[in-house]
């Protein structure tokens, strides 16, 4: 502790910007992995909440997935000795166009045996409705929450008018429910009103979501459960109410996944600027370090005071970027919780942040001991150093001969295992492996590498520039210790940039084409605005009436509904086969085209996506269990497509095999191909006519909904312009720390050459030329490892992030927009330690030696 206090202190007080530089990459990796889990976990937390208030009292809920059932099921279920209560239940969110923009989640609910399920404490008020049966006998009745009803200024009696899909009709509030329990659900936006008047606002025809259930008094919920599966057979999920959340986490996950990945590569980087920093500190310090050892200090002491004060550059920065993180994710919660929506129509918003105690220490315990290990070369460094040499200012300390040969043989042993892992394949150990070994080779080449592009670049930098061109480059040439650091950073984070940027190249190629063959029709009908919202639904004659219409040439129905496969919630897309198979056949992964689309259109197999097929492990000709309200359903596998609709993978079913299992003849969505003399536009007009007043319809164009696909992917792939932001940070704070202690390191040439007349310009452009000098190293570098990282990429994504096979491009014009961009921040980076050079005392500059 003395030592920290009369040389670390100091050496913080007399370099305060430059310590906290250093402590800036770990408040960036902290701030990312606390904002980011923070905010995943707060959207989590509130569908959790969401969920149990809904429940109240509710023990077990029967659901069949997202497909519903049919009314019958409640008379079975109520019919079962060991329940008490069981109630029907839909859950739609739709947007009433209210005050306040936004969605509610409308609850609705069979009054007369739910209030034993869930209480509704209603504000006093002559007009309320006490009296269930009442409420019931008025359809077009709606209770809403105070903080709703407050918020949009509605009263007892107020009116709010909904599209339902028998048109605009008007709903009255007959109840505002006190604050507190069921209304704190969905942040307090939220409304109960009649299942069976739910039914026809959203088009449910008999069915019901869910069944909520109580147990009568002494039956455990693992037995009730048992029984009632037992009574209802295969098919029927019954589930406690917190599994719902533990379904909503399943689909959530992939965003954890890239909260961890995100998370771990800003920490990475943040370690190399700290060790660059700690680096420069042992250069600077050398006359500290060897007095020290000269008074009788071990080396051990001095190894434990650099790890020490990398331990406190630790803490601080990992509480500043806890606070930080926090911060983050108080907007990033909004954000991921819209964005679920968009994906899987499951919208949730986060009014609350969740801070969990856990993951804050976490975090505290991630950056101090990412800092220690930063600092453990330099702090090792300083403590070898010898006393003798540390009191001799201005020596260089440079890579040794054998030091350098020792790293080629191990740099070519990791290279030779990366190749030996990525051609065995297979095992997740072999892969990750691999790419480890890839990684670990390029950091142990970087040094020489650096130093032999240094060489190929001095000739070009002398010819543009005679003597500060070669004076930078020198300067790298001679000290590869003091770069590599920088370099390396620079390396990975634009390693990571390319890969992720022909990462988006490959999937938008994909996507297109997916786009030009799938989502062909020139317009799309839908009961909704947002197509992944399947809270409304077309009644079958739907189809029908657009087919009358003048211009249209053909349609299908599509009715999409997420199951539970395998433990996962995936994509169940039903259409009539045949008809699908004319207009739009998506290209074949596996198995014959002809052959799969006549075997799924006669109801005996189906077709899945390539991305199912891949994360599920499934084969050509295999028989897949999809779990139905009769049982299980027992299909082969006749073709594997690629297909995008859904990240967790799609199964493609014929309409007339959904309809026997299901008992559903619902819609989502109507594809129009329109005649080809036609106008598109007048024809979406006729449509819109034909229903205007009597259903809710929206018909989009082929644009529109393209656009909508774009759209959702440019927010899955914002994570680029991210890590480039990263990589433009990096650049900026490891060229400062090395241009600083290479100007130290070079203060008595510096001060040699003004004294033999060089001007101050030229002693600045040397050092600008520098900086630009380890910008093109590093440029030269990543884009290298860009091309191996990018391969890791595509092949993670393939095997356990989305199941996407995706064509290898290198991005090359993202490649030549980083050349300038990283140049100018070099040279931005190198403007301030310029002028230190420049503004330097020449006495004390010709002292150093």
């Amino acid at each position: 502790m003395i030592l920290l206090k009369l040389i670390s202190w100091q050496y913080v007080r007399k370099h305060m910007l430059r310590s906290a530089l250093t402590a800036v990459g770990i408040v960036l990796g902290v701030a990312v992995f606390v904002g980011m889990h923070t905010a995943n976990q707060s959207v989590l937390e509130a569908f959790h909440k969401t969920v149990d208030r809904i429940a109240g009292a509710t023990e077990l809920q029967v659901s069949a997935a997202e497909a519903g059932f049919d009314e019958a099921v409640l008379d079975q279920v109520q019919a079962i000795p060991e329940v008490r209560v069981a109630v029907p239940v839909i859950e739609a969110t739709v947007n009433p166009n209210l005050k306040v923009p936004g969605n509610i989640l409308v609850l609705a609910v069979d009054m007369t045996g739910d209030r034993s399920l869930r209480d509704y404490d209603l504000e006093s008020n002559e007009d309320t409705i006490d009296d269930p049966l009442i409420f019931l006998s008025q359809p077009d009745s709606i209770m809403v929450t105070l903080e709703y009803a407050r918020a949009n200024d509605l009263k007892i009696n107020s009116k709010i008018v909904m599209d339902t899909m028998a048109g605009p009709r008007t709903f009255t509030v007959r109840g505002v429910m006190k604050s507190g329990g069921l209304t704190s659900a969905f942040g307090g936006n939220l409304a109960v009103m009649d299942v069976y008047a739910a039914q026809k606002v959203f088009g449910r025809g008999r069915r019901f979501d869910r069944i909520d259930i109580a147990l009568k008094e002494g039956i455990g919920v693992d037995t009730g459960r048992t029984i009632i599966e037992k009574a209802l057979g295969a098919g029927f999920q019954v589930e406690t109410p917190a599994a719902r959340g533990k379904q909503f986490e399943s689909l959530s996950s992939v965003y954890g996944m890239m909260a961890n990945l995100t998370s771990l590569f800003a920490l990475f980087i943040g370690m190399f600027i700290i060790y660059n920093s700690f680096a420069i500190a042992v250069t600077q310090r050398r006359n500290e370090i060897g007095i020290l050892r000269a008074l009788g200090a071990t080396r051990r002491q001095i190894q434990i005071l650099f790890l020490g004060e990398s331990a406190i550059c630790g803490l601080f920065g990992s509480v500043a970027g806890v606070a930080l993180g926090v911060f983050i994710a108080r907007g990033a919660a909004q954000g991921l919780g819209g964005f679920l929506g968009e994906i899987y129509g499951v919208a949730q918003s986060a009014t609350e942040l969740t801070t969990d105690g856990k993951l804050l220490a976490t975090a505290l315990g991630l950056g101090i001991i990412t800092s220690v290990i930063a600092a453990w070369i330099p702090a090792r460094a300083a403590a070898l150093v010898d006393p003798v040499q540390a009191l001799q200012k201005g020596k260089y300390q440079q890579l040794s001969t054998g030091e350098s040969r020792a790293r080629a043989i191990a740099a070519a042993l990791f290279f030779i295992l990366a190749i030996g892992l990525a051609l065995k394949g297979g095992a997740p150990l072999f892969f990750y492996g691999g790419y480890l070994s890839a990684v670990v080779a390029a950091l142990m080449v970087t040094p020489w590498a650096a130093v032999w592009l240094s060489k190929l670049l001095r000739p070009a930098m002398k010819a543009l520039w005679p003597v500060e061109g070669a004076l930078a480059v020198d300067s790298l040439i001679q000290s590869p210790r003091r770069t590599s650091a920088t370099v390396a950073a620079l390396m990975l984070s634009l390693a990571l940039v390319i890969s992720l940027g022909g990462l988006t190249r490959a999937s938008y190629e994909s996507m297109n084409e997916w786009m030009r063959i799938g989502l062909n029709p020139d317009l799309f009908l839908s009961p909704t605005q947002q197509i992944t919202d399947r809270s409304y639904r077309f009644a079958p004659e739907v189809v029908d009436q657009v087919k009358d219409i003048p211009g249209v040439r053909s349609l299908q129905g599509v009715r999409t509904v997420r199951i539970n496969f395998r433990k996962e919630q995936i994509m169940l897309v039903v259409a009539d086969i045949a008809s699908l198979s004319k207009e739009a056949r998506l290209p074949a992964t596996f198995g014959n085209p002809e052959e799969m689309y006549s075997k799924t259109a006669a109801g005996v197999g189906v077709i899945v996506a390539d991305n199912l097929a891949n994360l599920q492990h499934l084969h050509l000709g295999e028989i897949i269990e999809i779990e139905s309200p009769k049982g299980l359903l027992r299909l082969p596998i006749t073709g594997i497509v690629t297909d995008f609709s859904d990240q967790k993978g799609t199964i493609l079913l014929d309409r007339k095999v959904y309809m026997r299992e299901w008992g559903d003849s619902t819609y989502n969505i109507v594809r129009i191909y329109t005649q080809p003399t036609a106008d598109s536009a007048k024809v979406r007009e006729a449509i819109l006519a034909k229903f205007a007043g009597n259903m809710r319809v929206f018909v989009f164009t082929n644009k529109d909904l393209r656009d909508y696909v774009l759209k959702i992917t440019d927010q899955w792939f914002g994570l680029t312009y991210v890590q480039l932001a990263v990589a433009v940070l990096v650049a900026i704070l490891g060229i400062v720390n090395t241009l600083t202690v290479s100007i130290t390191d070079r203060r008595r040439e510096l001060g040699v050459l003004q004294a033999v007349g060089a001007l101050r310009k030229q002693i600045r452009h040397t050092v600008w030329l520098e900086a630009i000098a380890i910008g093109l190293v590093g440029l030269a570098l990543g884009l290298g490892l860009g091309a191996i990282a990018l391969y890791y990429s595509l092949e993670f994504t393939a095997r356990d992030f989305a199941g996407l096979r995706l064509e290898y491009k290198y991005p090359w014009s993202m490649a030549l927009s980083l050349v300038p961009v990283m140049l100018a921040a070099a040279w931005l980076a190198a403007l301030v330690p310029a002028e230190a050079a420049v503004k330097g005392s020449l006495v004390e500059a010709l002292e150093y030696e």
